[in-house]
């Protein structure tokens, strides 16, 4: 049976915001490195996949943050294969203090596409090893996808809210148009932003999002779900959205409510959402607390 593999990390200063703790970008990206180094142990890693015509493509994720390490830290990623599910690859991650304590943990789906047709294919039937795992879930609630008719709003209405802004003098949108989203800022991807497939980075996709929740003073994001729907390359021009969940409920599928409920803390949780170009790219549920355990208090 597969074992988990496991990275050790020290935090740097520039992996965290103000305050110390690490940001969500830093965590996505110990993630997505220690996933992509078990894979090519496993011989399952991009180049492996692109020697037969496949490439990996992350999906639908869900993080649960119990608190952030600090500069200085030493912490831990360790990842380990659940099995397939339909399409979807499944992978668990964790980050650890060197106690064993667990800041946070997530569940990954991947898809395999091929790349001549552009077609997805099911991982059982294309990989050369058995994914499946009896190792439990770091959480037993985390589940990914994100479900919410609202986002249906985005490919024609971002479009048409672009297409006014080269209009200085086109009348604003209704914001009804936008089924109670509001634009929170916009920004062209840039050669920084673009990882070795030619792609803007999945990192930076969980950055915008997380970037575009209000917190109140004293809570910190604890729940970030996302959908990635397309790829966006350099020079697509982005717009970050957001619709709080607790405000106007009843404009929000009672999916995404429930999803918001599972969480027993007090939080505030909105639908967050990133178009490219008009088209939505990504859409996401964000969770803020101000119960984040900090272990270091």
């Amino acid at each position: 049976m597969i074992k988990p593999l496991e990275i050790h990390y020290e935090v740097r200063g520039y992996d965290c915001g103000y305050g110390g703790p690490l940001k969500p970008f830093a965590l996505a990206n110990f993630f997505q490195e220690t996933a992509g180094v078990h894979a090519t142990v496993l011989g399952i890693g991009m180049e492996d996949m692109w020697a037969r015509g496949l490439t990996w493509m992350l999906s639908r994720i869900d993080i649960r943050i119990e608190a952030m390490p600090r500069t200085g830290q030493r912490v831990i990623a360790r990842t380990w294969p659940v099995g397939a599910k339909k399409i979807y690859a499944q992978r668990c991650l964790e980050l650890l203090d060197e106690s064993g304590f667990r800041y946070a943990g997530a569940l990954y789906e991947y898809i395999i596409v091929d790349m001549k047709t552009r077609r997805v294919v099911r991982p059982e039937r294309t990989l050369p090893i058995d994914l499946t795992t009896d190792y439990p879930l770091p959480f037993v609630d985390l589940s990914p996808g994100v479900e919410d008719a609202s986002f249906g709003a985005f490919p024609q209405a971002t479009n048409n809210s672009m297409q006014d802004k080269k209009d200085p003098y086109a009348e604003p949108k209704n914001t009804l148009l936008l089924n109670g989203f509001s634009e929170v800022f916009a920004l062209e991807a840039r050669t920084r932003h673009i990882d070795q497939n030619g792609h803007v980075n999945n990192a930076h996709f969980i950055n915008w999002l997380c970037d575009a929740v209000p917190c109140a003073d004293g809570e910190t994001i604890c729940r970030i779900k996302v959908d990635f729907v397309r790829e966006i390359l350099k020079g697509g021009k982005i717009s970050v959205w957001i619709k709080p969940i607790h405000t106007i409920s009843n404009s929000v599928s009672e999916n995404a409510l429930k999803q918001a409920e599972k969480i027993k803390a007090p939080h505030s949780s909105w639908l967050s959402a990133l178009a490219c170009d008009g088209i939505l790219a990504a859409q996401a549920m964000i969770t803020a607390t101000n119960l984040v355990y900090n272990k270091l208090k």
